[in-house]
C-alpha cells in the first residue's frame, strides 16, 4: 500500500519546508542527485522561519532572509541536478533565467498550458495544487498529497520528466 497522506490546510508550509530539507541533505549524500519542479507558477518566495525547522546550517545564503531558489541554487551547488518547468506566464521569466544562469546544473523548461503541480526528489514527491509561490505556500487553502514510498516516486518523477521533455528551453 502507498504512503501518503493529504492534508487540507492553510498553507503548504510546514509539508514543504520538511520536504524541502530532507531533500537538500538528499543532496548532499547522492551523487546523481536530481530535483523536479513542474508547476504553472514558480517564484522566488522567502521561506519565512519555521518553528521548528532551520536551513541556516545547510543553505549557503548572503541574504538575511532565504527564499526558495537559495534551497534550488544549494541543491545544484551539492551536486545535484534541478529540472523546473513552468508554464506560459512570462512574468516570472527573468528570475528563473537569473536563476538558470546561476548554475549548469538549473535548467528551466517552459510548456504552455501547463497546469501540473509537482515537485520531485529522492525521498519524497508531493502533487495537487500547491504552486510553489507565496501564496501557494504561505497563505493558501491547497490540497496536495506528499507520497514518501519508492513507487509513487518514481511515477511523479516520470510525470515530470515527460514534461520538461516536452517544454521549450527558457531563453
Amino acid at each position: 500500500m502507498a504512503k501518503q497522506s493529504t492534508q487540507l490546510q492553510p498553507s503548504g508550509q510546514a509539508m514543504l519546508y520538511n520536504f524541502l530539507l530532507n531533500e537538500i541533505l538528499a543532496s548532499q549524500l547522492e551523487g546523481s542527485y536530481e530535483f523536479w519542479i513542474v508547476s504553472p507558477w514558480v517564484t522566488n518566495f522567502r521561506l519565512e522561519k519555521p518553528y521548528y525547522v532551520s536551513f541556516g546550517e545547510i543553505v549557503e545564503t548572503k541574504q538575511e532572509a532565504l527564499h526558495l531558489f537559495d534551497i534550488l541554487h544549494q541543491m545544484a551547488a551539492n551536486g545535484g541536478k534541478v529540472y523546473i518547468t513552468v508554464g506560459s506566464d512570462k512574468e516570472y521569466y527573468p528570475l528563473l533565467r537569473q536563476l538558470g544562469n546561476k548554475s549548469d546544473r538549473i535548467q528551466v523548461r517552459v510548456l504552455s498550458k501547463l497546469h501540473t503541480k509537482a515537485y520531485v526528489g529522492h525521498y519524497g514527491a508531493i502533487n495537487g495544487s500547491l504552486n510553489l509561490t507565496d501564496g501557494g505556500v504561505n497563505q493558501n487553502f491547497e490540497l496536495f498529497t506528499y507520497n514518501h514510498d519508492e513507487r509513487s516516486i518514481a511515477e511523479l518523477r516520470n510525470i515530470c520528466v515527460q514534461h520538461f521533455e516536452q517544454g521549450l528551453l527558457l531563453s
